[in-house]
Order: C-alpha cells, then sequence, then structure tokens
C-alpha cells in the first residue's frame, strides 16, 4: 500500500528528506480535500502531489539512518518520534523549525556528545545553512561520541500533531490501521538491519505501541521523570533512580533483545530554565550512561 523511493547522494549516504508514496483508494478525493482546504494541514498540502488516477499522494518525509559499517565500533541507538513536523522536513531536518530547534541545543549539552573541533555547528544561531550541515555531520557520525544515533518516525506522513495524523483518515480506518502496521513492520525491519539494541522515545504513545504498555504504565511520568532526576542531582543514586522510573525501560514487545526507553516529551525539552543542563538533558544522559555500561546489549530490570 505505501511505498517508498529510495535513493544515496553522491557520497553514498541516504538522504534524510526522502519522497514516499501513499494508496487512498476511494477516499483519495476526502482526505484530499482535507490536505488541500483545511488549515490545520497547510504545511503538509506543500508537500504532496496527488496522482487523481492511481488515488495515490506522493509526499516527503524525513530519516536519519547513518551508515553503521563506517562507525562498526560504536552502539547504535534508535531516536524513534512519532511523526515528523512539516516546516521541518521542508527546512530538510528533523526538528529545525523555529520551536523545535532547541532540540539540538539541548542534545549536544549531553555528556555523551559534542561537536567535532573541525566542524562547530553555532546551535543557538541558525541561518539557512544549518540544517544542511548539522544534518550532513549527523548522517555521516562524525560527531564526537561512542554512539551512533539513528533518527526515525514510526508514522512517516508530516503533521504538526498525532491527532491531525488520526483526523486525517478518520474516514477510512483500515487505512490508518495499515499505516501504523506498516511503521511497526519497518521498525523491526531497521532494529534487525542495523542490530539496534537500543530505543529511545520521547512520546508515551509511541512508547506505548513498541512495548505493549498501557497509559496507565506511564501515567505521570512528566513529573515522576523530573522528581527522579531532581533527587539524583542530591543523592547521586542511580539504583535508586532506576527503581524510581521501572516503567520507563522494558522490552520492545517483539524482541527480546531490544530495550526500549521513556524519557521526556521534546516539547519539554526548555523546561528547567536555570539550570546547567535541563531536565531533558539530564533524563537522556541517564538512559545513555545505562546503555553504556552494558555495552549497548540487553538490560534486565
Amino acid at each position: 500500500m505505501e511505498n517508498q523511493k529510495r535513493a544515496t547522494n553522491m557520497s553514498g549516504l541516504k538522504p534524510i528528506i526522502i519522497s514516499r508514496s501513499l494508496e487512498l483508494g476511494d477516499k483519495f478525493d476526502d482526505i484530499k480535500n482535507k490536505i488541500e482546504s483545511d488549515l490545520t494541514y497547510v504545511s503538509l498540502k506543500r508537500l504532496c502531489k496527488f496522482y487523481p488516477e492511481e488515488k495515490r499522494v506522493e509526499y516527503f518525509t524525513e530519516k536519519i539512518h547513518p551508515n553503521h559499517s563506517e562507525h562498526s565500533d560504536r552502539i547504535p541507538i534508535l531516536l524513534l518520534f512519532s511523526n515528523p513536523y512539516p516546516d521541518s522536513v521542508r527546512r530538510g531536518l528533523f526538528l529545525s523549525e523555529p520551536h523545535s530547534r532547541t532540540f539540538w541545543q539541548r542534545l549536544f549539552e549531553s555528556c555523551y556528545f559534542h561537536m567535532p573541533p573541525d566542524r562547530k555547528i553555532d546551535l543557538k544561531r541558525w541561518d539557512d545553512s544549518t540544517p544542511k550541515r548539522l544534518g550532513q555531520l549527523m548522517l555521516e557520525g562524525k560527531y564526537e561520541s561512542e554512539f551512533l544515533l539513528y533518527f526515525h518516525c514510526l508514522w512517516p506522513i508530516p503533521t504538526n500533531q498525532v491527532a491531525d495524523l488520526k483526523r486525517l483518515f478518520a474516514s477510512k480506518p483500515l487505512l490508518w490501521e495499515k499505516i501504523k502496521e506498516d511503521g511497526l513492520e519497518e521498525l523491526k525491519e531497521l532494529i534487525r538491519y542495523e542490530q539496534i539494541k537500543n530505543i529511545v522515545t520521547f512520546a508515551g504513545e509511541v512508547f506505548g505501541v513498541v512495548t505493549g504498555a498501557k497509559k496507565t504504565d506511564y501515567k505521570g511520568r512528566r513529573d515522576l521523570i523530573k522528581c527522579a532526576v531532581s533527587d539524583f542531582l542530591k543523592d547521586e543514586d542511580r539504583e535508586r533512580y532506576w527503581q524510581r522510573l521501572s516503567f520507563c525501560h522494558v522490552k520492545a514487545r517483539f524482541s527480546n533483545d531490544v530495550v526500549v526507553y521513556l524519557g521526556l516529551d521534546t516539547r519539554l525539552k526548555n523546561v528547567g530554565n536555570g539550570m546547567e543542563k535541563r531536565f531533558f538533558t539530564l533524563a537522556l544522559d541517564m538512559i545513555l550512561k545505562r546503555i553504556r555500561e552494558t555495552k549497548g546489549g540487553k538490560v534486565g530490570k
């Protein structure tokens, strides 16, 4: 039902922005009309091209899949998101629209990721070239780290919120179910091929889909994570930290060899103003340290 156009650039790297095709069947006119007339989807509309005779739509989406073979000594980690922001896709890089781009500051404030001395990028002063330079850095894996990051979306169709994506397919629930199934199968294929043992999620719904956890399992996790981080800064008791947040690291429901972690939402990335590091980065560092101690292998509770 959904086909992906694959390509590589001159350096042999897979591109960040790719074109995908989705067959809409008898709901083609309904979905096309929503995308073209509803202001909710005005940013998605710019990324789409419709083919009435084939009842399908082509759209642009994003992913960052570096070549692990070039960094075989590094631990692969998948950062798994729900779906892309249309404006970030248009700019050519994950989380590059103005309200999202401080994610990259938080990432490189981590203990485990550093800019290379010869390719430093000022993440506080973006210009038109920043997404391209930063995207190339992440694709090549040329940042300083023992980890190699993959960026992937569970559902590739760009909308500002997951709720908007669900509403787009409300009149064709079987198509939405197919999109979800295909997304999970693509994820499983990716982690098998790249031998990824650790997934980091930032949205509760994505965590639930990949692990089978219920909403009640991670209810109130934002406050719980922040409280655990605050207490760790006082007592430095990592064992107690993970005991309190045991619900935030569980096995994937499709593999006992893959551990899925739940961090703070990217929307909370700037909470903690005045702190040396924000809660988002501190929670991420705790996850990375745990992965590092197991050399990227399976983590038991």
